[in-house]
């Protein structure tokens, strides 16, 4: 009997990268679904702050316990008031964040195993600034070697300014939410080979709704730094894509990569640090939705382009 030689067509190498955006995190686990039900599989997935810890369940093969959990925590699952003692170290200076994350420390090790990250066919990988030193860095779980260290590093890169405690890894520096410097590692994604990259913001392009009290002012200039930080990384790989296009002398030792951004069609009216089962069912369903149309616009492109290759 002949040997069957033919080969499987090459599947691109795609990343996942999944910025911060606190409570509208939901969003992201809508649109996940959406990829898995039409068979989008990923080779890495990048996150910051919620993205990051989206990503880590994702990679860890729970879409579905992601979405679950979603479903089922409130604010108080993830942070807590301080409590006296709490509010005397603050008050003195020795505690750097005015809200207790231990609720999230809990769930974040009752939720993720080492292993399964490790022995993942997604890579997965998480991006935190240090305030000391002002370095910002992506850490991979190829550089974990215990839960504490992970639990350590999804802390860290959860830690909003202020909000949230920093965290030390190995002991070392005080590293926050890599946010406020890059949103989102697509340019690492795209240096470590990847042929598409598929962004889900947590913005729509367009805002018009203006902050009532002090507190949504300070959300919404946070919100201005973490999409710009996205959006700059987003221009900045198109950019490159029209210099190749031109045989440009800045282009050379790279290559085109497709760029899928996923975003709210209309507005998310969601703070960063409200979360409630509710409001995230919500946002799941948006997410979902928002990306099957969007789907279904590029599988109709594929197959038009195709059709007139042939």
């Amino acid at each position: 009997m002949a040997s069957d030689n033919t080969e499987k067509p090459h599947r691109p190498m795609r990343a996942l990268v999944l910025p911060g955006g606190g409570g509208r995190g939901a969003y992201q686990v809508g649109v996940t679904k959406a990829f898995k039900e039409a068979g989008i599989e990923f080779d890495l997935a990048f996150g910051t702050s919620i993205g990051g810890i989206n990503a880590s369940l994702y990679a860890q093969g729970n879409q579905t316990r992601l979405e679950e959990l979603w479903c089922s925590i409130r604010s108080k699952d993830v942070f807590s008031l301080p409590s006296a003692h709490q509010i005397g170290r603050l008050v003195l200076g020795h505690k750097l964040g005015l809200l207790d994350t231990s609720p999230l420390e809990e769930l974040l090790r009752r939720e993720l195993n080492l292993q399964k990250l490790k022995s993942s066919t997604t890579k997965v990988g998480w991006c935190t600034t240090d305030l000391c030193s002002l370095e910002t860095r992506l850490i991979t779980i190829d550089d974990i070697m215990s839960t504490n260290e992970l639990i350590d590093v999804l802390m860290a890169t959860s830690a909003l300014p202020m909000a949230f405690p920093p965290r030390h890894i190995h002991g070392q520096g005080l590293w926050i939410d890599g946010g406020l410097v890059r949103n989102t590692p697509m340019e690492t994604a795209i240096h470590l080979g990847a042929d598409e990259v598929y962004m889900v913001l947590l913005h729509p392009e367009r805002i018009n709704v203006c902050p009532v009290n002090m507190f949504e002012v300070l959300v919404r200039c946070l919100d201005i730094v973490l999409d710009a930080s996205a959006r700059k990384e987003v221009q900045a790989a198109e950019l490159y894509n029209r210099l190749i296009d031109a045989n440009s002398v800045e282009s050379r030792g790279r290559k085109k990569v497709k760029i899928r951004v996923f975003q709210p069609k209309h507005g998310v009216n969601v703070t960063l640090l409200e979360i409630d089962p509710e409001r995230s069912r919500r946002l799941i369903r948006q997410g979902y939705d928002d990306a099957r149309e969007q789907l279904a616009q590029i599988f109709r492109e594929e197959a038009e382009v195709k059709a007139l290759s042939n």
